[in-house]
């Protein structure tokens, strides 16, 4: 009897350990280890709605890639993070190679933010939706990790400020930001 016991529960501890190797396999998404640590923070803090569009249940039905990239050459030199259509009718998030140096903590938060944009609305709505889910994910690990509150790096500063604005000014806060953002002028 004692070794059914066992028997069963080494199955089941190696059925749990395969589930999770699977669970966190990003390789579709990214290759890159900060990009992937900032995945891990993302699935740390259950922003499994995040994921899910990474690994496919967005409009494209496709997996959505994320990199480093030097937004400069498209334009968008004073932009954090891009997300652009590929050839194939997919999606690529660039996050400027400016923050290769950043924690995963403020990868996360850009890559919850981009993952909104996968609907092509182009709309101040869509960018709304988006910081707000930014701004959802920094205060989850600020939460986590207490020094992200008064990290000095750049783009925790400005996660830190977005997640102030909205603190105290909730969401109109955030729709004032974006509506004197000249990036967004154009957008309905």
């Amino acid at each position: 009897m004692r070794r059914i016991f066992v028997v069963i529960y080494l199955i089941t501890c190696l059925f749990i350990g395969v589930q999770a190797s699977f669970a966190l396999d990003f390789s579709k998404i990214s290759t890159n280890t900060k990009i992937v640590t900032a995945l891990n923070a993302l699935d740390s803090i259950n922003r499994r709605d995040v994921i899910a569009i990474l690994y496919g249940h967005n409009a494209t039905k496709k997996p959505i890639r994320v990199m480093f990239r030097d937004l400069a050459m498209y334009g968008y030199k004073d932009c954090e993070a891009l997300t652009v259509p590929t050839r194939n009718g997919g999606l690529i998030i660039y996050i400027s190679a400016e923050h290769k140096g950043a924690s995963p903590e403020c990868i996360a938060a850009l890559i919850a933010h981009e993952s909104q944009h996968h609907t092509f609305t182009n709309s101040r709505q869509e960018e709304l939706r988006a910081w707000i889910s930014e701004t959802q994910a920094w205060n989850e690990l600020v939460k986590r990790n207490k020094s992200l509150a008064t990290a000095t790096e750049p783009l925790a500063k400005r996660e830190n400020y977005i997640a102030k604005i909205r603190t105290k000014a909730g969401v109109a806060g955030i729709q004032k930001i974006i509506a004197s953002n000249p990036v967004y002028a154009d957008l309905d």
